[in-house]
């Protein structure tokens, strides 16, 4: 399975934290799985570390790299996604470009989105797993 961590599953799973559930936790650590993390995640996390709205055990560096360790593989943007993003339905409910970006991408790359986050079952194309 081809999996795709929404940003919140990322640091959930760097600080082992009980919040994240048994089947994400099995998702991720399961050796047949191709894990990602979209290079989006990761700027948020940086730019949330900045403002004081995420404070993180490590700095963000050492965070990749662990990630990395831990097999999961970071999708850099393309121009693919960007016209996926484009084409995503608009939801007043959910605006945050951050998880559009991840949603548009799991479309186009046709990856499940590991995510606790209940906005992103308003996308019918989106296959969420937790």
């Amino acid at each position: 399975m081809k999996v795709l961590l929404d940003t919140h599953t990322l640091i959930w799973f760097l600080e082992d934290s009980p919040r994240l559930s048994r089947k994400a936790k099995s998702l991720m650590e399961d050796l047949g799985n191709d894990v990602y993390v979209h290079a989006i995640s990761w700027f948020e996390m940086s730019i949330k570390a900045k403002i004081g709205k995420l404070s993180l055990a490590d700095p963000i560096d050492i965070a990749f790299t662990q990630a990395s360790k831990n097999g999961i593989l970071t999708i850099d943007i393309n121009a693919p996604q960007l016209k996926a993003y484009q084409s995503l339905p608009f939801i007043q409910e959910h605006r945050d470009p951050f998880d559009r970006l991840i949603i548009a991408t799991a479309i186009q790359e046709r990856l499940s989105i590991v995510s606790n986050d209940p906005k992103f079952a308003l996308y019918p194309a989106a296959q969420v797993l937790w």
